[in-house]
């Protein structure tokens, strides 16, 4: 069975992730003469820090949403096989290079995407790994019951 828990710590891995370089580059000085905010705390853009479960919430539907498009969910069907380069994605979801490199972005930043810039591939996470899983289950299953 597919246990969502195991996609949620995975998102809230790559959540923790993101909260920590936003803390790095709020407290960043961009001029000498300026001060850093020098806080540690990650706040929304009123000032306010943001709930956890909140924040979990929102970050887990974005990585929903950057899945739920046909041709990046190619992508992470082509990755559930192994590392692939830039080049296998296009062939495996026809889009350009560019185009996949802009999808890929969005799964990479979602945190259901890696890349190696060196090796010009990419691959899933564990949280991608998970969610793939699941979107397979869940597409036999519905097959099974509408008779196909």
């Amino acid at each position: 069975m597919v246990d969502p828990g195991v996609l949620g710590k995975a998102l809230g891995a790559r959540l923790a992730e993101a909260r920590a370089a936003m803390s790095r580059y709020d407290a960043f000085a961009y001029r000498p003469d300026e001060a850093s905010r020098g806080d540690d705390e990650v706040t929304d853009d009123t000032g306010r820090t943001p709930d956890p479960e909140t924040a979990a919430r929102d970050f887990v539907l974005v990585a929903l949403a950057a899945a739920a498009d046909p041709a990046s969910y190619t992508l992470l069907r082509r990755m559930s096989g192994g590392d692939a380069t830039l080049a296998e994605l296009g062939v495996a979801s026809g889009l350009p290079r560019l185009a996949v490199w802009e999808r890929l972005a969005n799964l990479v930043a979602t945190g259901l995407a890696g890349r190696s810039l060196e090796a010009d591939t990419a691959g899933l996470t564990p949280a991608g790994a998970v969610l793939v899983a699941l979107v397979e289950k869940a597409t036999s299953a519905a097959a099974a019951e509408a008779g196909g």
